[in-house]
């Protein structure tokens, strides 16, 4: 989740300022959506009223389940959140929204929906203290209705904010990843002539891709490798050049460049990193940091211990806000915030604490997310799924490991 974050209500009143756009977790859940969409002014007029029945849709089915987990014992309770079904964007497979998306998406669930779980949170049917199906179908049904619910919900509170969306287009680093893929591409870029005109269009708009990371326009880009075409009758050139600016965007998502100044890591304890952290004076939530932050941040034989204290503001520690978008102040920062209002035990939780300490350590998130103009689209997808700061799906990696080694080991 974003390092920083901006709440909807102040972003939608900035549009003549640089602050920062609301960048919020790629996976978030329509519980975590909720709180959000409560605060959120609605000031869009007619523009996506199309929407309110998933919106309806969704709410009555949180409803649901609350009632339903009422009369439940902890360990039985309906829960959506397991790393199992977190859905994933991979770079090459990115999500695609937009309202129509949405609604076709919507049309297809009412058309699949058994009659007795539509009839209540579609129709006038009351809502039940157990569900109509075993509780796996339930589940089953649930994530499918609170993906389209949180896909409406994201894009109501992105919309009046397009403008800044598509101004980050220029992080979009597909094109630097695909050409990566290529083997031997200098020798293939060589032999522009020899390839099949899909191909070379296919090549032209990775490349356009490296021009737009550095800045400049679609359009210049277009036309300065049409030049270098029509001069050298290759692309090579061109690449040469502008490898290094999706270079940079790339780098940008995996690098620590800001550190903590209270971290200590010498080579005499090189198989131990102990990270100062405020005692938040519960025993609940000291095991609940202890187990998640130091289960996660370990690699062969390195491990990272939490070293309880009674610390100041700059030293890490958690505050419970009910309703808040979990985030840290800052890269590097100190303050890490979280729901009051999520149970600990849920997986998303346990998660998202694991990813937001990666934040204070001074890891930036590794998604990318912006609106396309020319398709009226909104373009969404994580780098490495498998890697923790990318994705619910992601774990610790060797380059976590290697990264704090070179920002914070000293010999």
């Amino acid at each position: 989740m974003k390092y920083l974050f901006i709440t909807l209500c102040s972003v939608v009143s900035f549009a003549a300022t640089d602050l920062p756009l609301a960048h919020l977790d790629l996976e978030m859940m329509g519980s975590e959506y909720q709180p959000l969409m409560r605060s959120h002014s609605r000031d869009d007029g007619e523009e996506n009223n199309e929407l309110e029945p998933i919106m309806a849709m969704g709410k009555k089915f949180l409803s649901w389940m609350k009632l339903i987990n009422e009369n439940r014992p902890e360990g039985n309770k309906i829960s959506l959140s397991s790393p199992q079904n977190q859905p994933g964007y991979p770079i090459n497979s990115p999500r695609i929204s937009s309202p129509k998306i949405i609604l076709d998406l919507f049309e297809k669930l009412q058309i699949e929906l058994p009659q007795n779980i539509k009839g209540i949170i579609l129709g006038n049917l009351a809502l039940t203290q157990n569900p109509p199906v075993s509780d796996s179908e339930f589940i089953a049904w649930g994530i499918k209705i609170d993906e389209i619910y949180a896909r409406a919900s994201r894009w109501i509170l992105q919309s009046p904010m397009l403008w800044g969306y598509a101004a980050r287009k220029h992080d979009d680093i597909r094109g630097y990843y695909y050409l990566r893929q290529v083997p031997q591409l200098e020798e293939t870029l060589t032999n522009w002539k020899t390839l099949s005109e899909e191909t070379r269009k296919q090549y032209e708009g990775w490349l356009q891709g490296l021009c737009f990371n550095g800045g400049d326009t679609e359009s210049i880009c277009s036309d300065n490798l049409n030049a270098i075409i029509k001069k050298e009758g290759h692309p090579l050139t061109f690449y040469r050049t502008f490898l290094k600016e999706g270079q940079a965007k790339w780098d940008e998502l995996f690098f620590i460049t800001a550190k903590r100044e209270d971290i200590v890591w010498k080579s005499n304890s090189s198989h131990l990193l102990k990270t100062p952290f405020t005692n938040p004076k519960s025993q609940e939530v000291l095991n609940f940091l202890k187990v998640n932050i130091e289960e996660e941040w370990r690699w062969g034989n390195w491990a990272l211990n939490l070293d309880f204290i009674e610390g100041g503001y700059e030293t890490t520690h958690i505050v419970f806000t009910p309703g808040a978008t979990p985030h840290v102040n800052t890269l590097a920062g100190s303050t890490i915030t979280m729901d009051a209002n999520q149970s600990l035990a849920e997986y998303h939780v346990r998660w998202t604490i694991r990813h937001e300490f990666g934040h204070t350590l001074g890891f930036p998130d590794c998604y990318v997310e912006f609106y396309d103009t020319s398709t009226q689209e909104m373009i969404s997808y994580q780098v490495d799924t498998s890697n923790l700061m990318c994705s619910r799906r992601g774990k610790l990696q060797e380059k976590h490991y290697n990264e704090l080694k070179r920002v914070y080991y000293t010999p």
